[in-house]
């Protein structure tokens, strides 16, 4: 008998099937991976811009500042194009404000529409950022919702 060389059928039906569930898991955590870094890329500056002029303003008269005038020139000279901010009314008091992230705002906005869980409703894409003034004694920024823990911000 002549020994044969090359691989049976079911062998390249095994590789074929493991090389198609490989594929089946890393094309969405690449997906994702990629809108995770457009978030940080598009997002997260013009956040950091916010933050950077509220702190300005609290280290320069000792209080956060209100009323709508002086927030929205705080918030014009952040890039916001892929997300809009909610400043609340009592904002004074709690020095909390929502970031909504806004995937049709700009065509380079898109890819963070993948961020969105599927089954999961539109609060996943808005996360909140909240001032703690630590008595007085300088001011830090924390971050919470869903979409802050899914980013790591938390």
């Amino acid at each position: 008998m002549k020994e044969s060389k090359g691989f049976t059928l079911v062998e390249l039906m095994v590789v074929v099937a493991i090389i198609g569930i490989l594929a089946a898991v890393a094309i969405p955590a690449y997906q994702r991976y990629v809108a995770r870094a457009r978030f940080q890329q598009l997002v997260i500056p013009g956040v950091r811009g916010i933050l950077t002029g509220l702190t300005t303003y609290y280290s320069v008269k000792g209080d956060l500042p209100t009323g709508d005038t002086t927030l929205e020139n705080i918030t014009s000279d952040a890039d916001s194009r892929c997300f809009n901010v909610t400043w609340p009314a009592d904002w004074d008091s709690n020095g909390s404000f929502t970031v909504t992230l806004d995937p049709d705002g700009a065509g380079t906005c898109t890819p963070l529409a993948k961020l969105k869980k599927s089954g999961s409703d539109a609060d996943t894409l808005s996360f909140n950022v909240v001032a703690d003034t630590q008595g007085g004694k300088g001011l830090i920024w924390h971050y919470s919702g869903d979409l802050a823990e899914e980013m790591g911000l938390e």
